[in-house]
């Protein structure tokens, strides 16, 4: 919570939970990644069902045995990996701004319209399917839609480089930003990010060998927490010291982007045939499978939940970090605890992911209201721990107490834990309960409506702050709505866990859908 990560995917999405989740699934059921058609998921379910057993160990017709291990596919997890990292970058810079929009006196308000730049990765559900679908069979299926996404990323990241700083405006209250200006560069980033999202999570499917398909999950869980830190931390620490600003930070990201979009130029294990009948046809299937998705009483029950769980929670995720950086924490120092709160996240989603293991009798909805109901109790701790240390100005500028430091860091910790245990709950219960013959559009579907159920929260809990704040006298809105968020979560916890535990017990066939 002391992070401004915004909540799409999941920021720190589980790199152990990934490769259990694709454990619990029958190897037809495996989740594609958005974007992925329902003609793409079979096609790659026929390949999958193949018995191990069906082969001699020299493949069968006395040819060489096949490689083993990661042998053959190195090169391309590191292009995986670059891609994913650098889809990281715009994300962490959009991180980093609300706190330097803080030290502008940016108001509340604005702050509420700068968050809707991460819609993007909610909705682009609504353009996958042409993204998946529409495409030059002479220039590579993925390539179509990387190469041009990259391209104008690095191009947008060094134009903007010229003019971001004044756009930004100088440090000092009232010294005020162009935060529309900047709300609609960072949204065309997102937008640029999610449509290169779609391509490279396709691009995994052919430039890796089918033994060693489920380490795109992998690569995607790496490569975008990476850029992420690389981008938020990286540029907060060395502005904190003088040592870069905003414009030559995005100059030096702009180039990478450009040199990445080389390498893609090079790659040749793309689709290179036409797609299988007209593209409105495609669309229209993907699209139909959705609705057919969401027609089930279980579904929508589902999705009530994943749309309000995270609207308690809003206010510690978006509030804190700005409420410590009024209080006189230093925001370098906020981003430095991302280097603790990292290994831990991943710590706790391995150790999570074991109960739900093929073979395990975990039972995921059960942990993620437990550990929802640990997130309101660390959200209450830190609301206490702000009002510990007050304003810089009331503690007469004296220093914070180490222990206070400390306190802080217990608690970020705490909810870190508490985050990944949700997560981690959240994705093994979309494994088990997705039908396998839409596997990829099931799961999509799922963590669309969750990504949403992550965003609008956030924009809300800040423009009610700002309305707070402007009343007269101008009163603090943070605790108001901190307060209201706890009464909100208790209720939440009472009446939604009910039921997401009736949701944990349907039989399998309230989450069938019957396909044509």
């Amino acid at each position: 919570p002391l992070l401004a990560i915004p909540p799409r995917r999941a920021l720190f999405c589980a790199i152990l939970a990934a490769a259990s989740a694709t454990k619990m699934s029958a190897p037809e059921a495996k989740p594609l990644l958005p974007g992925h058609s329902s003609l793409t998921s079979r096609r790659t379910a026929a390949a999958d069902v193949e018995s191990p057993h069906s082969r001699r160990p020299d493949g069968g017709d006395g040819k060489p045995k096949e490689p083993s291990g990661l042998k053959g596919d190195w090169g391309a997890i590191a292009l995986l990996l670059l891609l994913y990292t650098l889809q990281g970058v715009p994300m962490g810079l959009s991180g980093s701004l609300p706190m330097l929009f803080q030290e502008r006196g940016v108001s509340m308000m604005e702050q509420a319209v700068f968050s809707t730049v991460a819609y993007p990765f909610a909705f682009k559900l609504l353009w996958a399917p042409l993204v998946d679908t529409l495409y030059l069979p002479r220039f590579g299926r993925r390539k179509t839609w990387i190469v041009p996404a990259q391209a104008c990323i690095g191009l947008l990241l060094l134009s903007s480089s010229l003019r971001v700083n004044d756009l930004l405006g100088p440090v000092g209250e009232g010294a005020g930003s162009d935060v529309r200006s900047l709300t609609a560069l960072f949204f065309v980033f997102y937008f640029l990010a999610a449509t290169q999202d779609i391509a490279v999570d396709g691009l995994a499917l052919t430039i890796l060998s089918e033994r060693n398909k489920e380490l795109g999950a992998t690569c995607n869980a790496i490569g975008q927490t990476l850029g992420y830190f690389l981008a938020y931390v990286g540029f907060l620490g060395l502005n904190a010291y003088g040592l870069t600003s905003l414009g030559s930070f995005m100059a030096f990201w702009g180039w990478l982007f450009l040199g990445s979009t080389l390498w893609v130029l090079g790659v040749r294990n793309d689709e290179y045939t036409a797609p299988e009948g007209g593209v409105a046809e495609q669309c229209v299937a993907a699209y139909r499978e959705m609705l057919l998705v969401l027609q089930l009483p279980a579904v929508r029950s589902l999705a009530l939940v994943l749309l309000t769980c995270k609207a308690p929670l809003a206010a510690f995720d978006m509030l804190v970090p700005l409420e410590l950086q009024a209080s006189g924490v230093p925001k370098e120092r906020l981003a430095l605890l991302t280097t603790v709160m990292l290994p831990v996240s991943m710590a706790a989603q391995g150790y999570v992911s074991k109960g739900f293991s093929a073979g395990g009798t975990g039972k995921p909805m059960i942990v993620f209201c437990r550990a929802y109901g640990w997130r309101l109790a660390v959200g209450a701790l830190l609301t206490a721990l702000v009002f510990a240390l007050g304003t810089d100005a009331s503690r007469g500028g004296t220093p914070i107490p180490a222990y206070l430091y400390a306190l802080g860091t217990v608690a970020s910790c705490g909810a870190a834990v508490a985050s990944a245990s949700m997560f981690v709950s959240q994705m093994a219960f979309y494994n088990r309960v997705s039908d396998p013959k839409i596997g990829g559009t099931y799961m999509t579907m799922l963590n669309t409506i969750s990504n949403l159920g992550g965003q609008w929260p956030g924009t809300v809990v800040l423009a009610t702050k700002g309305a707070i704040e402007a009343l007269p006298g101008k009163p603090n809105g943070f605790y108001g709505v901190a307060l209201a968020s706890l009464i909100a979560g208790v209720v939440w916890l009472t009446a939604m866990g009910r039921r997401a535990g009736r949701l944990q017990e349907e039989p399998r066939a309230s989450w069938r859908v019957s396909v044509a």
